[in-house]
């Protein structure tokens, strides 16, 4: 009688083990498949796509916006305002490193400023330049393999000068 509760008593101690230790949850996010995704589709240039990419409540905190985008609409607006701009603009991103939640890419992004810009400050004008520029990019990805914060470092102003925005 007492190895048949001894057997039990291991048997609940282990399935306490699984469960705190984290045996039991949900297997971890395969950083590896939403970067090559993410890869994938901002080579499409689709907005609509690249928007996808993100989680509803997604936040977007580039050196080209003055403040946060927030949201799927908005990031939306921000795309299709940046592809509209620059129709041929292509984003080559290669995988620099992941950390928990976290993916960083290095991106070298090309293009040429054929229809106006809009801007928070306004539409600026098309120029004609074309433009390439490097940049880090810092995806945290939510637990369902969604961006959840963005977070883009490049030259601003080597950009607008770029663009003939600037001299």
């Amino acid at each position: 009688m007492k190895r048949n509760s001894c057997v039990v008593c291991l048997a609940v101690v282990f399935l306490l083990m699984a469960f705190t230790q984290g045996y039991a949850q949900k297997p971890k996010l395969d950083l590896k498949k939403v970067a090559d995704k993410i890869i994938e589709t901002m080579k499409s240039s689709d907005p609509v796509a690249v928007t996808n990419l993100y989680a509803p409540d997604a936040v977007m905190i580039q050196s080209d916006v003055p403040s946060p985008v927030r949201g799927r609409e908005a990031l939306l607006e921000y795309y299709k305002a940046m592809y509209k701009a620059m129709p041929d603009f292509k984003s080559d991103l290669s995988v620099v490193a992941f950390s928990a939640d976290t993916i960083v890419f290095e991106v070298v992004g090309a293009g040429t400023f054929t229809a106006p810009l809009a801007t928070p400050e306004g539409e600026v004008p098309p120029t004609g330049k074309k433009i390439i520029f490097k940049a880090a990019f810092l995806a945290k990805i939510s637990p369902d393999g969604l961006i959840a914060e963005d977070r883009t470092y490049f030259d601003n102003l080597a950009f607008m000068k770029q663009l003939g925005v600037i001299k």
